[in-house]
């Protein structure tokens, strides 16, 4: 194991010896007795506070225990094992190390007494605020003398590595229209009451049902809530296409790839309680291309391909040529682009010719601005651009058009005007 110590005075130390320096020539001069026990007195001091810091840390080891995952916005779980081999107390130790994606450059905490010839389990939480795949490095100990002169650094170089997933809201009422499917308690394709468009009768409100499927006629027949319900499909298609070209990107902490990340992770997660397949694909530092297969399984590949995903070169366009002949008709497509472009729109009015059903929801970069003037400019900028490509009447039932989305949009109500725009 590889690690770097050293010793340096605190400002009381720097105070006491230079005082004793101070003293000894006050004695030289003086030769009063009072003035030399001073300077002894001081120097002794200084000395032993020395050599108690020298071996503070003598016998100390630590290691990594087990770490868990986390998400965006929940603690994660950093444990460290501190073990004292010497067979004397030890005081108390700071602990210091530098976490990527803890919202301060470092973290600082403080170790009770060492006992004797024992081991204390640190319990560290840490507020996860960036997503990505993290790296750990070195770990600081840090201890000095009772008299707090001196304080010495021993740093352990201990590896390790941590995933921060992106936060997942919940989508409860996320429509996919009549390839919603079954939830997969049997693992084989139903049809009986479920939520597709096709009516299988009614039946009494439950606790959580949404008011849009109450049906009133039946309730006023029966003198209480009764709410419809449609036959389930054997099996959906669902397909999710992420953004991620590092022009369109924003500078701010809760940029628009953050937003479209998360609104990515939240349909997936919705979609992992469907009997259904779903496929990914998203561009940025690399093209990303995971093949249709039940959502169930994909959700936590999906989940970390969206942790690790970073910003690049790779466009969307080529990332549609690659997933569309995987896709098939009648296929639910996400489309969470940063940019509103001609050519992107031309690419799914093509899926949309093919059969799909693409929802589209974009999130520019000026929309995500940190200043509310700039996104008033940013939606003054948008409505000129829609007036500008707007199109004939005979075309605009076939033309797919964009939800703009900005940092106060509600994910739900987002994803939901995707729907209502097709």
């Amino acid at each position: 194991m590889r690690f770097t110590r050293y010793i340096w005075p605190t400002r009381r130390g720097w105070i006491i010896a230079l005082s004793s320096v101070l003293w000894f020539f006050i004695s030289l001069v003086n030769q009063t007795l009072f003035a030399f026990l001073l300077a002894a007195t001081a120097a002794a001091l200084t000395i032993v506070s020395f050599i108690s810091a020298m071996l503070s840390l003598r016998g100390i080891q630590v290691r990594r225990a087990a770490a868990g995952d986390a998400t965006v916005g929940h603690f994660l779980a950093l444990p460290l094992e501190i073990s004292n081999s010497r067979n004397r107390r030890r005081q108390d130790l700071v602990v210091q190390e530098n976490i990527p994606c803890a919202p301060e450059k470092t973290t600082v905490n403080i170790v009770s007494p060492l006992p004797r010839r024992g081991t204390i389990l640190l319990d560290r939480q840490v507020l996860a605020v960036r997503r990505g795949e993290f790296k750990l490095g070195d770990v600081i100990l840090r201890s000095g003398d009772p008299a707090g002169l001196f304080f010495r650094e021993r740093r352990f170089a201990l590896s390790g590595s941590v995933v921060v997933y992106p936060a997942i809201l919940p989508v409860p009422d996320l429509f996919l229209h009549k390839y919603e499917s079954a939830p997969t308690t049997t693992a084989q394709p139903i049809s009986t009451a479920g939520t597709s468009q096709d009516f299988y009768g009614v039946r009494e409100y439950h606790v959580g049902d949404g008011m849009r499927y109450i049906h009133w006629r039946s309730s006023a027949r029966y003198g209480r809530l009764m709410v419809k319900e449609f036959e389930r499909n054997a099996i959906a298609s669902a397909a999710i296409i992420l953004d991620a070209q590092e022009h369109f990107v924003s500078d701010n902490l809760l940029s628009n790839l953050e937003y479209q990340v998360q609104a990515a992770a939240s349909i997936s997660n919705h979609c992992s309680g469907l009997y259904c397949s779903l496929a990914f694909a998203a561009g940025g530092s690399k093209m990303i291309l995971m093949e249709p297969q039940t959502a169930a399984s994909a959700n936590a590949a999906i989940r970390y391909s969206l942790a690790t995903l970073k910003p690049g070169k790779v466009s969307l366009l080529p990332v549609l040529s690659a997933l569309l002949p995987l896709l098939s008709r009648n296929t639910v497509v996400f489309c969470l682009s940063l940019s509103d472009n001609p050519p992107l729109r031309s690419a799914l009015d093509a899926l949309l010719a093919a059969g799909m059903d693409v929802r589209w929801c974009c999130a520019d970069r000026a929309s995500f601005a940190g200043k509310s003037k700039d996104r008033l400019k940013a939606r003054q900028k948008a409505r000129q651009k829609a007036r500008k490509h707007k199109t004939h009447p005979a075309q605009a039932r076939t033309f797919v058009r964009a939800v703009q989305a900005t940092p106060d949009s509600k994910l739900e109500h987002v994803l939901n005007l995707t729907y209502m725009q097709q």
